[in-house]
């Protein structure tokens, strides 16, 4: 009988060739699922700048609104910026009021509407003497635009993660970062000095933040990236135009 033939060592050309092939399949799908995922990153960047970016005008516009709604309606207007929660609002008032400067509730003289300024007013009345005015009230209005877009909560939210990083306006003693802040407007065509900064989340970098300010005798209104800081003019200085040059 003729002795069997040997069989070959080697696999056939063939196999190996089909296994460098789907080597090659594979990096090609992980560079393309690489790109697509920095692609899905820089989209979400892009829709967080234009919330920013939204948060920015809308807030804008609650403030133009107020300031020509005092004047059309001859009652004191403020927009309400509510940093815990991250919502805008504006009210209007009960009766006549002056605001007052360095004011301990922040509310500027007005009633207080929280818990907080309530303390700090009765704080503050224990060191006061004498008898004091009433306070006019302030309640929301549906101010076209901002309207309740949450069943039991004013006004509107600045969406997704954003939120009030610091607003300090003229009467306030320092910047606020928590609870409420007021910027008032007044029939005549009148507001206060502010500024108001915007955040994409609680931790944003600098890049991360947007700031509008506010002139008080025309009610102008300039957006700066960045958190810009106005120096506002302290009890007994008279606001200028000319202190807001724009810049960052």
């Amino acid at each position: 009988m003729a002795p069997l033939a040997a069989r070959p060592t080697t696999r056939p050309p063939r196999r190996a060739a089909a296994r460098a092939f789907t080597l090659i399949e594979l990096i090609v799908v992980v560079t393309l699922a690489a790109m697509l995922m920095g692609g899905v990153i820089i989209g979400m960047g892009s829709v967080t700048n234009a919330r920013l970016k939204g948060a920015i005008t809308m807030v804008s516009s609650a403030i133009r609104s107020a300031y020509t709604r005092a004047s059309a309606t001859s009652q004191p207007t403020r927009v309400v910026f509510d940093l815990d929660g991250s919502r805008v609002w504006i009210e209007e008032g009960s009766s006549k009021m002056l605001v007052s400067d360095q004011d301990p509730t922040q509310s500027g003289g007005a009633d207080p509407a929280t818990e907080a300024e309530r303390l700090a007013a009765e704080q503050a009345s224990k060191v006061l003497k004498g008898p004091q005015a009433p306070k006019p009230r302030f309640k929301a209005i549906k101010q076209a635009g901002f309207e309740e877009d949450e069943p039991g909560k004013p006004g509107r939210a600045l969406g997704g993660k954003l939120r009030f990083r610091e607003i300090h306006v003229a009467h306030q003693i320092e910047p606020v970062r928590e609870g409420r802040a007021y910027l008032y407007a007044w029939p005549g065509g009148q507001t206060e000095q502010a500024y108001v900064q915007i955040a994409k989340s609680a931790d944003a970098e600098e890049g991360g933040v947007m700031t509008l300010t506010v002139q008080p005798l025309t009610g102008k209104i300039r957006v700066f990236n960045g958190p810009k800081v106005l120096p506002l003019a302290g009890p007994g200085q008279e606001s200028q135009e000319r202190e807001d040059r724009g810049g960052p």
